[in-house]
């Protein structure tokens, strides 16, 4: 059970109300996360602001996005991240094992070599806390320097995210079972 209440629109403030009338305008309603993070509206909206342009704006190729959200979420150990990502990382043409991989933490051996590029970024960038030269120099000849900065800002959005649902004990949509194994 959630350590928060998840909030209803209707016992929100009218600032409240607002912040949730412009997530259900972008996201089309609000899930049970941002729910939760509407305990303080004001800095949920800016919250789903970030993820907004991350989720929907960001130019960032869409298999890297989803290789480099899939071991973010993993390596926090965030089952509602990993979870409700797993569709758009299938649509995105991610194979079974790919995904298995990272999630048994065994990538990036085996992977493709573009797959294994932004998974080993991502583990040297949130483990170490700090990124080789050698792994930066193949990212950024494989996708550019914007593309460093939206796959940095994509990291370090679903990184906090999934602490923040783990913090907080935010339970997965009703109906739907975690895909992550500890």
């Amino acid at each position: 059970m959630s350590r928060v209440p998840i909030t209803k629109r209707e016992t929100m403030t009218t600032e409240g109300q607002a912040v949730w009338d412009e997530i259900t305008a972008s996201r089309g309603g609000v899930q049970r996360n941002y729910a939760a993070i509407l305990n303080n509206p004001q800095a949920g909206g800016h919250y789903a602001a970030l993820g907004g342009y991350v989720r929907f704006e960001s130019p960032l190729d869409k298999r890297v996005k989803s290789v480099a959200v899939l071991t973010a979420a993993r390596e926090a150990n965030g089952h509602y991240v990993w979870t409700v990502n797993m569709r758009g990382a299938k649509e995105a043409g991610i194979g079974e094992d790919v995904i298995a991989a990272i999630r048994e933490f065994r990538a990036p051996v085996g992977l493709a070599p573009k797959d294994a590029t932004v998974v080993q970024f991502v583990l040297e960038l949130l483990r170490q806390h700090r990124v080789s030269d050698a792994t930066f120099k193949a990212l950024q000849s494989q996708i550019g320097d914007a593309a460093i900065i939206d796959m940095l800002v994509a990291v370090s959005y679903y990184h906090g995210l999934a602490h923040t649902l783990q913090a907080l004990q935010v339970e997965l949509p009703e109906g739907t079972k975690s895909a992550l194994t500890y």
